[in-house]
């Protein structure tokens, strides 16, 4: 009988530890039985993934406790972690957050110090409404992590202590992703961004301030020059002034104008709002290639923020970008408020963009789809291979 040359376990620890970082941290602890070369390679996989966790009684988080402490004693001395991904859904239960949060604290002081650069942490309650105030305590540990690149949070609490400590900063990380998360106030969550001097990419959505008093000092002395990226779904009194050297922006949030910079290197803007506004907005983004407006909010949290468009008023002046830079707009959700107000925006965009290349509009439902179509089709355009495009508004653009 000829045996086979297993020829995956003659592969490097290197290419090995790539294999198995594809996998749950589960399965590659799994691996240890296969063979004696086996044995120990999971022991120093520099990723450790603990993804879609549901611990749904108290058992069931003893029991996920005492493995992760398990993976972690067994661990390789100096062995680096590269990558930490929890995600975690709880039972709401007296004394879950108890049993929990402690031993999140120890693996994370554990983690940080081993050249970490990847933190995903992810908590959520199971089977019960997401109620803010039950969002456990960030653990500050992690602000003191001086190599770590990228950081995404989902359902904590940070409070003012964290980001005054001694240590705090994250003089390496570049992208910082906030989901559902309470900040003490405004200034401890100013004092954040101020600590983060090279970052490129922030995301936040259902950004929460415990205490309403805004940091108004802070926020106009912060500057992200850095800045590229920035994706900004319900985080009031945002300091958008600091945030002028973007490229992209994506924003749904209510904005006083007489606050906004001009943005000299924006060429691709993201809006949740079709009134005029957005007309103003265009005038403080002279470079703006790419337009893309939608009217349906992508969260819960305000259910006026619909009925805002007014309607229609003659423009005085037409957007620098209009005669030089835009090349594509896009409108979702058109006809889903205001048909008529939404008609006028199409034309006048078409009327004056000088360069503009397609129009792309999506229309809500099935609101005389072909005369709209017709309608629009009619409208003279400034530009001479200006492209106009129907398509599904459940296609996803």
């Amino acid at each position: 009988m000829v045996v086979e040359e297993d020829r995956i376990s003659n592969l490097s620890d290197d290419i090995l530890h790539c294999i198995l970082s594809f996998n749950p941290t589960k399965d590659a602890v799994r691996t240890g039985v296969l063979s004696k070369r086996w044995i120990h390679v999971w022991r120093s996989i520099p990723l450790l993934n603990f993804s879609n966790i549901k611990l749904p009684d108290i058992v069931s988080i003893h029991l996920f406790n005492r493995f992760l402490h398990s993976v972690i004693a067994s661990r390789v001395a100096n062995a680096g972690i590269n990558t930490f991904h929890l995600d975690i859904a709880y039972a709401k239960l007296d004394n879950a957050k108890s049993l929990i949060i402690p031993n999140l604290i120890i693996w994370l002081n554990f983690i940080v110090q081993r050249q970490l650069n990847y933190l995903d942490l992810h908590f959520n309650l199971l089977n019960a409404a997401n109620c803010f105030y039950e969002r456990p305590r960030f653990p500050n540990i992690v602000f003191s992590c001086k190599t770590l690149v990228v950081l995404n949070l989902s359902w904590f609490s940070v409070d003012g202590f964290a980001v005054s400590c001694s240590g705090f900063g994250f003089p390496s990380l570049k992208t910082l992703n906030l989901k559902n998360i309470n900040f003490y106030d405004h200034q401890v969550f100013i004092l954040l961004l101020a600590g983060c001097p090279v970052l490129e990419d922030i995301k936040l959505c259902n950004i929460v301030f415990l205490s309403w008093k805004v940091d108004y000092p802070a926020a106009e002395r912060l500057y992200l020059s850095k800045l590229i990226r920035a994706d900004i779904t319900d985080c009031p009194c945002f300091p958008i002034k600091a945030v002028s050297n973007l490229e992209f922006l994506r924003f749904q949030m209510r904005m006083e104008f007489h606050e906004l910079p001009i943005f000299h290197n924006l060429t691709h803007l993201v809006i949740n709002n079709i009134s005029d506004l957005v007309l103003k907005l265009l005038h403080y983004c002279p470079k703006l290639q790419n337009l893309v407006i939608y009217q349906k909010t992508q969260t819960e949290w305000d259910t006026n923020f619909e009925a805002e468009q007014g309607s229609w008023l003659p423009q005085k002046s037409v957007p620098q970008c209009f005669s030089s830079n835009l090349r594509t707009c896009i409108i979702r959700d058109f006809a889903f408020l205001d048909l008529e107000h939404d008609m006028m925006l199409a034309r006048h965009i078409l009327n004056n963009a000088g360069v503009l290349e397609t129009m792309t509009i999506s229309i809500w439902g099935d609101k005389e789809q072909h005369e709209i179509e017709m309608e629009l089709s009619s409208y003279p355009r400034a530009s001479a291979k200006c492209q106009l495009q129907f398509i599904d508004n459940k296609y996803d653009m």
